[in-house]
């Protein structure tokens, strides 16, 4: 399952059924562009929750080829291949200078970056120290994105969403970024889909997948 969006504005505000806003919206309520994908996971929570923040880049296929070609430019440059390193879990890893920014155990997991993306050498992300940094960043020349994971009941099984957002903070930059998006997006909706098959086979291999979570 799968979707891609571009908006501009206001995303909806989604709350649970408990009225909480989901950390997607909390940390990135306005974004230029997003991609959704789902997957059916029939495990505990807790096994689906934990796989999330343990899927290593190299259980993803296919992300250390074209991480490989996406890094070709910066080795020309610069003489440095810069690529995560396979034990790396991807949460953490999926851009450069990539950070947790909120986590609701068995609920939602949310990490992000800040940088200048399109630049296939020379992205120099931005550090931020806290949630609350990266969500009031708005320097001009850069752009924020968000990878969000959120876990939905469903009978016997968990439905697994992962949604890609990111916003970028001037009309230039907004250009920019959106060219290099519509170049990305098929790979990226590529590796977002075997991110999700990746978490899946971590979690039914969990001694606790079958478990009802408490």
């Amino acid at each position: 399952m799968g979707e891609d969006d571009r908006r501009a504005g206001l995303g909806q505000m989604a709350a649970d059924g408990g009225g909480r806003v989901s950390l997607l919206e909390q940390f990135m309520p306005r974004f230029d562009a997003r991609s959704q994908h789902a997957i059916l996971v029939h495990a505990s929570a807790q096994a689906v929750f934990t796989a999330v923040g343990a899927v290593t880049v190299k259980e993803v296929r296919f992300l250390r080829e074209l991480e490989f070609i996406r890094a070709l430019p910066g080795l020309a440059a610069t003489g440095r291949l810069d690529v995560p390193t396979l034990a790396a879990p991807l949460v953490l890893s999926f851009t450069r200078g990539a950070g947790l920014l909120g986590a609701r155990p068995r609920e939602e997991l949310i990490a992000g970056a800040i940088g200048r993306f399109w630049r296939l050498a020379g992205n120099e992300p931005v550090v931020f120290a806290s949630g609350e940094e990266f969500r009031n960043f708005t320097e001009p020349g850069f752009a924020k994105a968000v990878v969000g994971f959120r876990l939905e009941p469903r009978a016997a099984e968990i439905l697994l969403t992962t949604e890609t957002r990111f916003v970028t903070t001037d009309e230039a930059t907004h250009r920019l970024m959106s060219r290099y998006w519509r170049v990305i997006r098929p790979g990226s909706s590529l590796i977002r889909a075997e991110w999700l098959r990746a978490i899946q086979r971590r979690a039914l291999r969990a001694p606790e997948a079958t478990l009802e979570s408490t």
